[in-house]
């Protein structure tokens, strides 16, 4: 357990630092989902770190969010726009964060006092000062540090916010002068991070320090795990669906001054993150994992060729130039093996789902034959055959449709192209859309897959 209160204390470690204009060089959500992953063990064996996982997970989403906010609010072309844009997301993520933040806090160091009472633990519970445990001091200082923080770092976008609808010249515009005034709100914020931090280290090396609690703990924990066999099973086949879902949320295509702002690269190693933890057949695995390292290469490379031509030529450039039309050659080249890559990707990723499920899906007695392990099989594979195979064709149809849209609009500027190409740019919308609804159709199928792994292990 040792291992695991470090890692709570490494994703602690990412709130101390203060932000400058929204902009958190350690973000909130890596915290939180190192703190959840910490915490899986100990959420096992205590109903309230459940919770407290539970707060740092949804923590961990606003963050994200607001992440995502700010990415369209830096890339808006408008400055006026930009600057009101920005402090309105600085209030709703400080005020919404923070309520999250204290639920989350609060739920985690009341369930290492929970832990603490529960195991006899006098180094966290024993009573320290004006009748609180060292445990409820700490847990007091840290919502006294988070909501000071926000509320310091708040005033002077709060303020910049009044004040942005005065425009005549009587009036002082703050936003002129908030530069000076994030900096004056950073020094005292980071003076009381720096402590806090310097307490938290304190705390949990001491609670690193109570071996007998430790050793409780991991007793209790292998107790736990032998009882029910199928945890580690259900938490690796959560973790590697988990992955591919998002991946597969990351290829959508969504370009903001012709980039694309969720890299299919960082798609591909999700999931291949996700494809090295299914632990099928070697005849489905390997070519699993082979498929999606080209897949991630090849997207990395077909990106880059892309941008680069889009945004410094036009389709009539290729008519007029031959370096531009080998350029054009190679995008064109790039984005077929892509899209090729990616249907052999899809493919194996979806025979190693029907691999998993053949082999974890559906309650098997403890006691099974051969013949019942084929009925089994066969009930699996007319359960989900035609799910999976939807499955392909939505992926084919996307990615076909985005291989349209995003290469053939280039096509040299002749006269019997022209219309082609106007069309083909108005095919960013069901492009999209329709990733979105296949990213969406394969995470509920991963889903369903996910439930029936559970079904083996519903009685243990």
């Amino acid at each position: 357990m040792t291992k695991r209160f470090i890692l709570v204390l490494i994703g602690l470690c990412f709130f101390f630092n203060p932000y400058f204009a929204s902009i958190d060089f350690l973000p909130d959500f890596i915290g939180c989902l190192l703190i959840a992953i910490g915490l899986i063990p100990l959420s096992r064996i205590s109903l309230p770190l459940k919770d407290a996982q539970r707060g740092f997970l949804r923590l961990a989403l606003i963050d994200a969010a607001k992440q995502v906010l700010l990415l369209f609010v830096f890339s808006s072309s408008a400055l006026g726009e930009q600057e009101v844009l920005l402090l309105i997301v600085a209030f709703l993520s400080a005020t919404l964060g923070t309520v999250f933040a204290v639920f989350a806090m609060r739920a985690l160091f009341d369930g290492i006092g929970w832990l603490a009472d529960t195991y006899e633990c006098d180094g966290l519970c024993a009573v320290k000062r004006h009748g609180r445990s060292r445990t409820e001091l700490f847990a007091r200082f840290t919502v006294i540090f988070v909501i000071t923080k926000e509320a310091i770092l708040l005033l002077p976008e709060f303020a910049a916010l009044l004040n942005s609808t005065y425009v005549d010249s009587k009036f002082v515009r703050l936003y002129d002068y908030i530069g000076l005034m994030r900096a004056l709100a950073i020094i005292p914020v980071l003076i009381f991070g720096l402590i806090w931090l310097f307490s938290l280290v304190i705390y949990f090396v001491r609670v690193c320090k109570e071996k007998e609690f430790l050793k409780a703990l991991n007793e209790q924990y292998a107790t736990y795990m032998e009882k029910h066999p199928g945890t580690r099973i259900k938490s690796r086949y959560f973790i590697a669906f988990c992955l591919i879902g998002v991946g597969l949320c990351f290829l959508t295509d969504f370009y903001l001054d012709y980039r694309n702002i969720i890299p299919d690269t960082v798609g591909g190693c999700l999931i291949l993150c996700g494809v090295l933890m299914l632990g099928v057949s070697r005849k489905v695995y390997l070519p699993a994992i082979l498929s999606a390292v080209l897949y991630t290469a090849i997207a990395s490379l077909s990106s880059h060729k892309s941008y680069l031509f889009v945004s410094e030529h036009i389709g009539a450039d290729i008519a007029r130039s031959e370096a531009v039309a080998a350029e054009y050659q190679i995008m064109w080249l790039c984005s077929l093996a892509e899209f090729l890559c990616f249907l052999v990707l899809l493919l194996f990723l979806i025979l190693a789902l029907r691999a998993v499920l053949v082999k974890w899906g559906g309650y098997l007695p403890e006691h099974a034959d051969a013949d019942f392990e084929a009925r089994q099989e066969s009930m699996v594979r007319e359960e989900f055959d035609w799910q999976l195979i939807k499955c392909y064709i939505f992926g084919f149809i996307s990615a076909l449709l985005s291989f349209f849209f995003d290469y053939f609009k280039t096509w040299p500027n002749t006269e019997a192209l022209r219309y082609f190409s106007r069309l083909m740019e108005g095919l960013w919308i069901p492009d999209f859309l329709l990733a979105i609804f296949f990213a969406a159709y394969m995470s509920y199928t991963l889903t369903l897959v996910f439930a029936k792994i559970g079904e083996r292990f519903l009685f243990e």
